[in-house]
């Protein structure tokens, strides 16, 4: 039977997890402003339950140690955590939530394991920094991961075979983009508001022609 770490529990047991729990809850660390550190243990599977929301808010939060036990990370678990600059992900965690590492304007790195994780929309929307990680045998790149960040180039690995609607959308600071002819789709408005669309090649433009209209500018309308 799953035993869910509460933010009640939390105020009783502190950062000492009990082995009998096996996830944690819901906002369990939310806005806890003086967490600087935390290393999950080993008993974990789930950090989120429901609503997740885990350690939304923990503005401090600069080291979490994530196990290999864990193979779910919840919607919004490191939302607002603003002095996190690195995260390592374990092999284990084969799924995202949404909004995952919004607002996280410190985040410069984030190692995953698994490179054939599954994510939500927007797991990295949000003007932060640009964040490294691996995509080297990643066959599509799902919902908005880059959308809105502050990057200049960007290059897409021969593996890639489909990008996702919005991927790129409002990243205004992209002027260059390399795109390889392994890329069969391309989704909605994934340029949107980019500055790159002079690099495309015709072959790709003909693959965004078929799902969106563009203006005398040779720019995606909305």
């Amino acid at each position: 039977m799953t035993k869910v770490y509460t933010r009640e529990d939390r105020k009783r047991y502190g950062l000492k997890i009990p082995k009998r729990f096996d996830k944690i809850g819901d906002s369990c660390f939310k806005d806890c402003r003086s967490l600087k550190s935390i290393k999950i243990p080993t008993n974990i599977t789930s950090l989120g339950n429901r609503m997740n929301k885990c350690f939304e808010g923990c503005r401090s939060l600069t080291s979490i140690d994530i196990p290999s036990s864990v193979s779910k990370i919840g919607n919004e678990c490191f939302y607002l955590c603003k002095s996190l600059t690195s995260i390592d992900i374990p092999y284990s965690v084969n799924e995202l939530g949404s909004n995952c590492f919004d607002e996280c304007s410190s985040l410069t790195s984030i190692n995953i394991g698994n490179v054939q994780f599954t994510t939500e929309d927007r797991v990295f929307v949000g003007k932060e920094k640009l964040v490294s990680f691996p995509i080297n045998n990643l066959k599509r790149i799902y919902g908005r991961p880059i959308r809105k960040r502050d990057i200049n180039e960007f290059v897409i690995p021969t593996s890639i075979r489909k990008i996702g609607d919005g991927c790129f959308k409002e990243c205004k600071s992209l002027t260059s983009i390399n795109i390889p002819s392994s890329v069969k789709e391309i989704g909605n408005e994934c340029f949107s508001g980019c500055r790159c669309e002079k690099e495309l090649t015709e072959k790709v433009r003909e693959i965004i022609y078929k799902q969106c209209d563009w203006d005398d500018d040779g720019c995606v309308v909305v």
